[in-house]
């Protein structure tokens, strides 16, 4: 198998920048910017900012597979989100932050999380042994335990894809998203919202096999 490269990781990055940060650059814009740097095509400074840490987030993931993944690994893919993120990257937030989502189904607010109890989510997500099960787990647990002030799916789908990387796996974790179709990111959001306040997954991770997993 050839080196992966970020431009592998380009679906990741366009279709997570499009559903959870409102990217507007476009998708060939996106891809050459990931290739050569170009700007053409990146219309503001916050695409820019995003991009930059959607490439270096990338890059980490990259840098870092085969490694373990354990609390450690996801601050450390949170730290890399810097120009777009958290003011505190890498660091779990705290109960007084009071931080928590609003969703149609209500809202959810986990409870801050130590080391530990990340790192017990992370066993747990992991513990199917089933590669693309294991992966999807990863990025709806971390997503819905929201352990930092910001970035949280973003975190939890580089975390996810680091982890299919690091076990050798040929596919990656895209967000289910269509230029021609912006029902289909609605209806990841629908189905996030739900797991995150039912603690049911069925529904979140079918649309997921079905339309996020992709060979790099």
């Amino acid at each position: 198998m050839t080196e992966t490269t970020v431009l592998d990781l380009a679906g990741v990055i366009y279709s997570s920048g499009k559903v959870f940060d409102g990217l507007r650059t476009g998708r060939l814009d996106t891809e050459n910017f990931l290739d050569s740097g170009s700007l053409e095509g990146v219309t503001s400074r916050a695409d820019l900012a995003l991009l930059e840490d959607l490439r270096d987030v990338a890059q980490h993931v990259i840098d870092h597979s085969g490694e373990k993944i354990d609390a450690a690994y996801v601050r450390s893919i949170n730290a890399k989100i810097t120009r777009s993120g958290p003011l505190h990257p890498g660091q779990l937030r705290t109960a007084a932050q009071q931080i928590g989502v609003e969703t149609r189904y209500g809202r959810h607010k986990p409870e801050a999380l130590t080391d530990s109890a990340l790192q017990r989510i992370i066993d747990g997500a992991i513990a199917t042994g089933d590669d693309i099960d294991s992966a999807l787990s990863l990025f709806v647990d971390l997503a819905r335990a929201q352990p930092f002030e910001d970035g949280n799916k973003r975190t939890a789908l580089f975390v996810a894809n680091g982890f299919l990387l690091g076990v050798g796996s040929d596919l990656l974790l895209q967000v289910p998203y269509s230029d021609d179709d912006p029902s289909i990111a609605d209806q990841l959001n629908d189905r996030l919202a739900w797991a995150y306040v039912h603690h049911d997954d069925d529904d979140v991770k079918q649309l997921l096999r079905q339309q996020g997993i992709r060979r790099r």
